[in-house]
């Protein structure tokens, strides 16, 4: 008898495939990160309810997305920087969110695309941490029940001919309560501050590459500056 069940046992995690779970999702080890592949083959395992949504810029109806089969990735960075996860040619009712952990599904989005009509599914500048664990989830309106889709997870910092980015820019303090100063030798034009969920959210200038954020909101923060030469650059910190 005993035997018996841990058949059954082994069945019934059978049918679950990797990515099929928030436990086991299908692991996106480096990037850039491209897969194509359908949500028909991971099954329909979650449904949050949907009376009330979690706030998310490009829908009020976040959790009804939810409602096809799903699928699940995870991105675990060992740089603390930012991403992009796109799926460039979703299908209608395709929705993709991110999540921080399992325990948020249908609960908390760090960010969302979705749309009732074809077309790009994309997330930009999401802020990421080193060592902390990301989730993208990928599931549609209960109609249709599965998608086809191609997913795309990039660094925007990877490929650019820019050997300032990362070497000749320092800002500091870093974390900060007030002022931020830009050691380097370019003169910044202006800059755009994103909060980690990609939301832009100041526009500013710089008096001699030092810019005020103590009106800005505890967090980590994507600092995009802008030289007078064009050239654009990407850095991070944290407000405290």
């Amino acid at each position: 008898m005993k035997k018996y069940y841990l058949f059954l046992l082994l069945i019934n995690f059978s049918l679950f495939a990797q990515g099929s779970l928030c436990s086991n999702p299908i692991v996106i080890n480096s990037l850039p990160f491209s897969t194509t592949d359908d949500t028909a083959n991971y099954g329909n395992n979650y449904t949050p309810q949907t009376v009330t949504h979690p706030t998310c810029s490009t829908t009020i109806y976040g959790n009804y997305y939810h409602g096809g089969n799903d699928v699940i990735y995870s991105y675990t960075p060992t740089v603390s920087g930012t991403i992009k996860v796109e799926i460039p040619a979703a299908l209608a009712w395709t929705g993709m969110f991110i999540y921080n952990n399992c325990a948020d599904i249908g609960i908390t989005y760090a960010a969302c695309a979705t749309g009732s009509s074809a077309g790009p599914r994309t997330i930009n500048n999401f802020a990421v941490m080193a060592g902390q664990t990301y989730f993208i989830y990928i599931s549609s309106w209960p109609t249709p029940q599965t998608v086809a889709y191609t997913l795309n997870v990039t660094d925007p910092t990877l490929g650019v001919d820019n050997p300032i980015s990362n070497t000749n820019v320092s800002v500091y303090p870093n974390p900060t309560s007030g002022n931020l100063f830009f050691d380097t030798s370019f003169s910044i034009k202006k800059i755009k501050i994103y909060a980690s969920n990609g939301q832009l959210v100041a526009n500013k200038t710089t008096t001699n590459n030092t810019v005020s954020v103590a009106d800005l909101p505890v967090g980590f923060y994507l600092i995009e500056l802008q030289t007078t030469d064009g050239i654009i650059i990407n850095k991070n910190f944290v407000k405290k």
